[in-house]
């Protein structure tokens, strides 16, 4: 009988977890994208077509030469020659696909040079246009955004994405319970709130913290809210958050299941305003650690 090998970082869980993120946000970014882009970027949408296609990893036709170079004085690069025997209006954008290919794989600086095999004068362009050229995107990240500003919108594809914004001094309890009030005032039918609250318990778990997870299953619960029941205990990223913010300093025979026996000592006497020094010697606990329950605890 052999035995099972134990789940990789990309192991199927965690691709499950990652196609449902891609589908609430695939779904959700329809309903209020041009309401949100307006706002956060500052342009006025007058009309708008959804492009569909798919977009290309590889391109269709090959290079002719494509060749990785070190030079005696100790250069490296990669040098692309094409060989074209009729002129080509889209050459130049054809090989800055190609740079960008060859410069994601290498890393190194690349040289391209395209020879025209014609009688005549070439009439292709061989430089790209000032708007042309791909200088950088916008970088924004969700976590500073105030909570606030989202939890306002009309719509409650947005109010979800509040579980990803910056909570600012308040409470973790305190935010989650305005987002879900603010869900059922957006979603009367049941049903549709359930919808939106169970995505908001997947995209909570981007931020790693099982403790949010808990969190809305207890809102949940004291609000009759839902008929949503989440087993926390069993969802990977908890497991794992779990393990990641308890390992250091814990003896690798410890069984996961006296881990948790003595975290939940530690959490009670906590609760009891015991010292940290205390709680550690009645847990087994080292300091470091008793100290990190605090500091987890104190931020909820």
């Amino acid at each position: 009988m052999t035995k099972k090998k134990p789940l990789s970082p990309t192991s199927d869980n965690e691709k499950t977890e990652s196609r449902a993120y891609d589908k609430i946000l695939k779904e959700n970014i329809k309903s209020y994208v041009l309401n949100f882009a307006q706002r956060e970027l500052g342009f006025v949408i007058d009309s708008y077509e959804e492009i569909k296609d798919k977009l290309q990893t590889t391109l269709e036709r090959e290079a002719d030469y494509i060749l990785k170079i070190r030079t005696r004085a100790g250069e490296d690069f990669i040098l692309q020659l094409e060989f074209q025997s009729q002129d080509e209006p889209d050459m130049v954008l054809r090989m800055q696909e190609y740079h960008a290919i060859l410069h994601k794989k290498y890393k190194i600086p690349i040289k391209q040079v395209v020879y025209f095999l014609g009688d005549t004068e070439s009439k292709m362009r061989n430089r790209l246009e000032p708007q042309e050229i791909y200088r950088g995107f916008e970088l924004k990240s969700f976590y500073k955004y105030s909570y606030q500003e989202l939890i306002a919108s009309q719509y409650a594809e947005e109010v979800v994405m509040a579980i990803l914004a910056d909570f600012g001094q308040e409470k973790a309890e305190a935010v989650i319970n305005k987002i879900l009030t603010r869900l059922a005032q957006l979603k009367h039918h049941k049903t549709a709130l359930n919808k939106y609250v169970r995505q908001l318990i997947t995209l909570a778990r981007l931020r790693l913290n099982a403790g949010l997870v808990e969190i809305i299953n207890h809102q949940i619960q004291k609000t009759n809210m839902g008929t949503i029941q989440i087993d926390y205990q069993n969802d990977f990223l908890f497991k794992k958050g779990e393990e990641k913010g308890l390992e250091e300093g814990l003896e690798k025979g410890e069984k996961k299941g006296e881990i948790k026996t003595s975290i939940k000592i530690a959490l009670a006497c906590l609760e009891e305003g015991f010292s940290i020094e205390k709680v550690a010697k009645l847990t087994g606990l080292s300091i470091k650690e008793v100290e990190k329950l605090k500091q987890e605890k104190d931020n909820f």
